[in-house]
Protein backbone atom coordinates (compact mmCIF):
# COMPACT_ATOMS: atom_id res chain seq x y z
CA UNK A 1 0.00 0.00 0.00
CA UNK A 2 1.42 2.87 -0.67
CA UNK A 3 2.34 5.33 1.52
CA UNK A 4 0.69 9.27 2.03
CA UNK A 5 2.98 11.96 2.39
CA UNK A 6 1.97 13.86 5.45
CA UNK A 7 3.76 17.24 6.75
CA UNK A 8 6.23 17.02 9.32
CA UNK A 9 3.68 18.11 12.19
CA UNK A 10 0.95 15.57 11.10
CA UNK A 11 3.67 12.55 11.08
CA UNK A 12 4.65 13.51 14.50
CA UNK A 13 1.17 13.47 15.33
CA UNK A 14 0.42 9.87 14.20
CA UNK A 15 3.48 8.54 15.55
CA UNK A 16 2.20 9.63 18.98
CA UNK A 17 -1.48 9.17 18.89
CA UNK A 18 0.08 5.90 17.51
CA UNK A 19 2.13 4.77 20.83
CA UNK A 20 -0.55 6.30 22.96
CA UNK A 21 -2.53 3.66 21.89
CA UNK A 22 0.33 0.55 22.41
CA UNK A 23 1.23 2.03 25.77
CA UNK A 24 -2.21 2.28 26.77
CA UNK A 25 -2.71 -1.66 25.76
CA UNK A 26 0.84 -3.14 26.21
CA UNK A 27 2.39 -0.81 29.04
CA UNK A 28 5.25 0.81 28.37
CA UNK A 29 8.05 -1.78 29.24
CA UNK A 30 6.28 -4.42 26.74
CA UNK A 31 5.97 -1.62 24.00
CA UNK A 32 8.45 -2.07 21.47
CA UNK A 33 9.45 0.24 19.14
CA UNK A 34 7.93 -2.16 16.39
CA UNK A 35 5.00 -2.24 18.21
CA UNK A 36 4.48 1.42 17.28
CA UNK A 37 5.75 1.47 13.75
CA UNK A 38 3.13 -0.89 13.36
CA UNK A 39 0.53 0.72 14.75
CA UNK A 40 1.45 3.97 12.85
CA UNK A 41 2.09 2.21 9.42
CA UNK A 42 5.45 3.75 9.36
CA UNK A 43 9.23 2.54 8.37
CA UNK A 44 11.65 2.62 11.09
CA UNK A 45 13.36 4.90 9.84
CA UNK A 46 10.57 7.35 9.70
CA UNK A 47 10.38 6.83 13.84
CA UNK A 48 14.05 8.12 14.19
CA UNK A 49 13.25 11.05 12.14
CA UNK A 50 11.26 12.50 15.03
CA UNK A 51 12.20 10.22 18.42
CA UNK A 52 15.44 9.01 19.41
CA UNK A 53 13.73 6.34 21.25
CA UNK A 54 10.89 4.65 23.13
CA UNK A 55 11.07 6.86 25.89
CA UNK A 56 11.44 10.47 23.98
CA UNK A 57 7.92 9.52 22.53
CA UNK A 58 7.28 8.87 26.05
CA UNK A 59 8.37 11.77 27.06
CA UNK A 60 6.34 13.57 23.82
CA UNK A 61 3.41 12.23 25.29
CA UNK A 62 3.42 13.14 28.84
CA UNK A 63 4.38 16.80 27.15
CA UNK A 64 1.37 16.44 25.26
CA UNK A 65 -1.07 15.51 28.17
CA UNK A 66 0.36 18.49 30.33
CA UNK A 67 -0.39 20.91 27.82
CA UNK A 68 -4.17 19.62 27.17
CA UNK A 69 -4.47 19.81 30.91
CA UNK A 70 -3.33 23.00 31.10
CA UNK A 71 -5.32 24.21 28.70
CA UNK A 72 -8.58 23.53 30.18
CA UNK A 73 -6.93 24.70 33.35
CA UNK A 74 -6.58 28.03 31.82
CA UNK A 75 -9.63 28.36 30.15
CA UNK A 76 -11.44 27.34 33.50
CA UNK A 77 -9.48 29.46 35.35
CA UNK A 78 -10.14 32.49 32.98
CA UNK A 79 -14.55 32.28 33.39
CA UNK A 80 -16.34 34.11 35.97
CA UNK A 81 -18.31 32.27 38.37
CA UNK A 82 -21.58 33.36 40.23
CA UNK A 83 -21.92 35.42 43.30
CA UNK A 84 -23.24 31.96 44.95
CA UNK A 85 -22.57 28.80 44.94
CA UNK A 86 -24.79 27.01 42.33
CA UNK A 87 -25.47 23.29 42.09
CA UNK A 88 -25.90 23.57 38.24
CA UNK A 89 -22.59 25.27 37.66
CA UNK A 90 -20.61 23.29 39.24
CA UNK A 91 -21.60 20.16 38.31
CA UNK A 92 -21.05 21.61 34.36
CA UNK A 93 -17.20 22.07 35.57
CA UNK A 94 -17.22 18.39 37.04
CA UNK A 95 -18.82 17.20 33.89
CA UNK A 96 -16.38 19.22 31.66
CA UNK A 97 -13.12 17.43 33.64
CA UNK A 98 -14.61 13.88 33.59
CA UNK A 99 -15.76 14.71 29.43
CA UNK A 100 -11.90 15.71 29.04
CA UNK A 101 -10.75 12.40 30.61
CA UNK A 102 -12.99 10.16 28.75
CA UNK A 103 -12.23 11.93 25.26
CA UNK A 104 -8.67 11.42 26.36
CA UNK A 105 -9.00 8.10 27.61
CA UNK A 106 -6.14 6.54 26.54
CA UNK A 107 -3.63 9.08 27.26
CA UNK A 108 -4.95 9.27 30.63
CA UNK A 109 -4.13 5.86 31.00
CA UNK A 110 -0.84 6.06 29.62
CA UNK A 111 -0.36 8.97 32.03
CA UNK A 112 -1.91 7.46 35.27
CA UNK A 113 -0.77 4.11 35.01
CA UNK A 114 2.68 4.19 33.77
CA UNK A 115 3.86 7.68 33.88
CA UNK A 116 5.22 8.52 37.04
CA UNK A 117 7.11 5.06 36.77
CA UNK A 118 9.21 6.04 34.05
CA UNK A 119 10.22 9.64 34.36
CA UNK A 120 11.73 10.94 37.35
CA UNK A 121 10.52 14.57 35.96
CA UNK A 122 7.40 13.20 35.61
CA UNK A 123 6.26 14.16 40.15
CA UNK A 124 8.13 17.56 39.35
CA UNK A 125 5.78 18.46 36.63
CA UNK A 126 2.62 16.82 37.71
CA UNK A 127 3.31 18.73 41.50
CA UNK A 128 3.42 22.01 39.41
CA UNK A 129 0.11 21.31 37.83
CA UNK A 130 -1.68 20.11 40.45
CA UNK A 131 -0.57 23.53 42.71
CA UNK A 132 -2.34 25.45 39.93
CA UNK A 133 -5.36 23.33 40.16
CA UNK A 134 -5.60 23.45 43.96
CA UNK A 135 -4.48 27.18 44.01
CA UNK A 136 -7.94 27.57 41.74
CA UNK A 137 -10.01 25.97 44.46
CA UNK A 138 -8.78 27.42 47.12
CA UNK A 139 -9.36 30.56 45.75
CA UNK A 140 -13.09 29.92 44.60
CA UNK A 141 -13.83 28.63 48.23
CA UNK A 142 -12.63 31.92 49.93
CA UNK A 143 -14.33 34.11 47.77
CA UNK A 144 -17.73 32.08 48.13
CA UNK A 145 -17.01 32.62 51.94
CA UNK A 146 -16.33 35.95 51.93
CA UNK A 147 -20.05 36.23 50.40
CA UNK A 148 -21.94 33.85 53.05
CA UNK A 149 -22.47 30.61 51.08
CA UNK A 150 -19.79 28.61 52.33
CA UNK A 151 -19.39 27.56 56.04
CA UNK A 152 -16.19 29.49 57.60
CA UNK A 153 -14.95 26.07 58.96
CA UNK A 154 -14.67 24.84 55.72
CA UNK A 155 -10.42 24.72 55.27
CA UNK A 156 -10.23 25.92 51.63
CA UNK A 157 -6.99 23.49 51.62
CA UNK A 158 -8.61 20.51 52.69
CA UNK A 159 -11.17 21.50 50.19
CA UNK A 160 -8.67 21.18 47.44
CA UNK A 161 -7.16 18.16 48.90
CA UNK A 162 -10.12 16.59 48.96
CA UNK A 163 -11.33 17.14 45.28
CA UNK A 164 -7.49 15.85 44.10
CA UNK A 165 -8.35 12.75 45.76
CA UNK A 166 -12.11 12.07 44.38
CA UNK A 167 -10.58 13.24 40.95
CA UNK A 168 -8.17 10.34 41.08
CA UNK A 169 -10.11 7.82 42.15
CA UNK A 170 -12.69 8.72 39.78
CA UNK A 171 -10.25 8.21 36.91
CA UNK A 172 -8.26 5.18 38.22
CA UNK A 173 -10.80 3.20 39.58
CA UNK A 174 -14.10 4.07 37.25
CA UNK A 175 -13.58 6.30 34.28
CA UNK A 176 -10.39 3.83 33.05
CA UNK A 177 -12.44 0.68 34.17
CA UNK A 178 -15.26 0.37 32.57
CA UNK A 179 -16.59 0.10 28.83
CA UNK A 180 -19.24 2.73 29.06
CA UNK A 181 -19.00 4.83 32.03
CA UNK A 182 -22.06 6.76 32.69
CA UNK A 183 -20.20 10.44 33.73
CA UNK A 184 -23.58 11.94 33.96
CA UNK A 185 -24.51 9.53 36.80
CA UNK A 186 -21.36 9.85 38.78
CA UNK A 187 -21.42 13.70 37.88
CA UNK A 188 -24.78 13.57 39.98
CA UNK A 189 -23.57 11.70 42.87
CA UNK A 190 -20.54 13.54 43.44
CA UNK A 191 -21.74 16.72 43.39
CA UNK A 192 -24.59 15.94 45.87
CA UNK A 193 -21.90 14.73 47.99
CA UNK A 194 -19.80 17.98 47.90
CA UNK A 195 -23.03 19.71 48.21
CA UNK A 196 -25.05 17.92 50.89
CA UNK A 197 -22.37 15.20 52.48
CA UNK A 198 -24.00 12.05 53.50
CA UNK A 199 -26.19 12.88 56.47
CA UNK A 200 -30.23 13.16 55.44
CA UNK A 201 -31.62 16.43 54.03
CA UNK A 202 -34.01 18.23 56.25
Amino acid sequence: MARIALDRETRRQQLLEAAVRVFARKGYRETSIDDIITEAEVARGTFYLYFPGKKEIFLAIIDHYFELVSELVDRLMGEEWPARLDRARFREHVLTWLRFFMEHRDLTKVIYREATSIDPQFEDRWNRLSETVKHFLIERVRALQRRGHLRQTLDPHAWALFMEGVFHAAICHYILQLDQPDLEWLADQWVDLMFWGIAPRG
